[in-house]
């Protein structure tokens, strides 16, 4: 068993290695979570170890999934500060969706935010996870006001209703494997497009006609 991390950097080290075992686990089979003792195996740890750093598993998920959104805002303000803004919007919306399609876990976890991982966490660890995410929010909102040359807090607004958009997106098109099975007959081909492209599409047109109507503002 190994010793208990003492340092700053060995408890940032424990902590990202329980993370990414969860993630692995999870990306496996995302019907369920993974208990803190799978966890604890695939990152090498013993058990108490992890619950030195997480006092529940659903603590573990929703760390893991605030480190999903703060990647996808990270991802969108890097790509606004960078020369390639230049070349147009149509890139942006790439990186968003290339970002979605690396990240397999992030929307499922997503999906179960309200119901499953919320419910299990305490007032002071929920409160913590929505005040990160609100303040990476707004400040990357305030990247796109200003790159993009909108109104106060219209960034943040677009951010919101493409989250909105992506979320309801793929809850529609992520058919259980039974019905799958199903809509593979060919006249079900119109209600099941494939999802990557039908989100570049629609965010396409989405920031289109947002950037049209500010414009005309």
């Amino acid at each position: 068993m190994k010793q208990r991390a003492l340092s700053d950097d060995d408890k940032v080290l424990r902590r990202n290695a329980i993370l990414a075992a969860a993630r692995e686990l999870f990306v496996r089979d995302s019907h369920q979570l993974p208990s803190a003792a799978q966890i604890a195996q695939a990152s090498g740890l013993a058990k108490g170890t992890v619950y030195l750093y997480f006092r529940t598993k659903e603590e573990i998920f929703v760390a893991l999934l605030a480190q999903e959104f703060d990647g996808l805002l990270r991802r969108i303000s890097s790509y606004l500060e960078s020369a390639a803004l230049a070349q147009g919007l149509d890139g942006l919306l790439q990186e968003v969706c290339e970002y979605i399609a690396t990240h397999p876990e992030f929307l499922r976890l997503d999906a179960m935010a309200y119901s499953v991982l919320e419910q299990n966490l305490s007032e002071a660890y929920l409160l913590e996870f929505k005040t990160s995410l609100t303040q990476t929010l707004v400040s990357t909102g305030q990247r796109v006001d200003q790159a993009l040359q909108l109104p106060a807090g219209r960034g943040v607004a677009l951010l919101l209703r493409t989250y909105a958009l992506i979320r309801g997106l793929w809850q529609t098109l992520d058919y259980p494997e039974y019905l799958q099975r199903i809509l593979a007959a060919p006249q079900f081909a119109p209600i099941r497009p494939d999802f990557q492209t039908e989100l570049l599409a629609s965010l396409r047109d989405f920031w289109a006609g947002a950037l049209a109507s500010s414009a005309a503002a």
